[in-house]
């Protein structure tokens, strides 16, 4: 039989359904090349011919095929230091904040963070602004949907491209060169030490932290979900979020008309409304 890679209207609404409803990601009908062609190498993998049929096998084998659904459909783009004035923020105004309180530990959350940059570029930033002073015990949780980039992420990999753009003493006292490909590098052991990569859903209605956060970073993901989603998930990081805490967007999102429970303190920066 030949093989039909062509993804049909009647299967793409069906696809598009189980995303919405597992990972809160709304799908318009201009997507559907870019599902098309995200799935493809998935009906390859299983010997497949056709997208009705991977509909049927998504289906039977939910719990087990429904993880990789959602790692084929999910977006990752990042960089290190991507919107740096969050991070100068950091560094000017958040920190000396949680210096000044002489509290004994920094609980920061990084929701979406996908291949590991922004955690690890916050994790940077909060070492650069300590020097060689005692800094406080750093927590830094580090969640996606997606447990192939959290795979990555894990490992703290990158090819030199996407360092092109970090200074030269960042990538000196953050990254070892890989002895086996001089042109990859891997964040060093005591950054990666920092941070607990874990897989997380944001649709869920209970989150399994037990403590709230200094800081929540949740950029650039709130655009792929309709406004009734990102009701819910404001009001989960209003619960997360300490009374003084900071909760930072992408410069491209606005929470205005979804949300009054947080103030604006900087660009794309809240704060709680108490």
């Amino acid at each position: 039989m030949i093989k039909d890679y062509n993804l049909s209207d009647g299967d793409f609404a069906k696809l598009r359904d189980i995303i919405y409803r597992e990972a809160g990601i709304r799908l318009n009908d201009l997507k559907k090349v870019l599902m098309q062609s995200r799935l493809i190498k998935r009906l390859r993998e299983l010997n497949l011919d056709n997208f009705s049929e991977y509909h049927d096998y998504l289906l039977d084998n939910f719990d087990t095929e429904k993880i990789n659904f959602i790692n084929a459909i999910t977006t990752n783009k990042t960089d290190f230091f991507r919107e740096n004035d969050h991070f100068e923020y950091m560094k000017k105004v958040i920190l000396p904040g949680i210096d000044r309180k002489g509290l004994k530990e920094i609980r920061i959350w990084s929701a979406g963070c996908s291949t590991g940059e922004e955690p690890y570029t916050i994790a940077m930033t909060v070492f650069d602004y300590y020097g060689r002073r005692q800094m406080p015990e750093l927590l830094l949780l580090a969640t996606d949907i997606d447990t192939q980039v959290l795979g990555k992420a894990r490992v703290g990999t990158y090819p030199g491209e996407r360092l092109a753009a970090v200074d030269e003493n960042v990538i000196s006292t953050y990254f070892n060169s890989d002895g086996a490909d001089p042109c990859n590098y891997t964040v060093k052991d005591f950054v990666r030490s920092k941070i607990y990569f874990r897989r997380l859903n944001l649709l869920q209605d209970e989150y399994p932290m037990k403590k709230q956060f200094d800081i929540i970073f949740c950029r650039n993901v709130i655009i792929y979900f309709d406004r009734e989603t990102q009701t819910r998930l404001f009001a989960n990081f209003y619960r997360y979020l300490k009374d003084d805490g900071y909760m930072l967007i992408g410069h491209s999102e606005n929470i205005t008309s979804i949300t009054d429970r947080f103030s604006l303190a900087g660009r794309t920066i809240y704060r709680k409304v108490l």
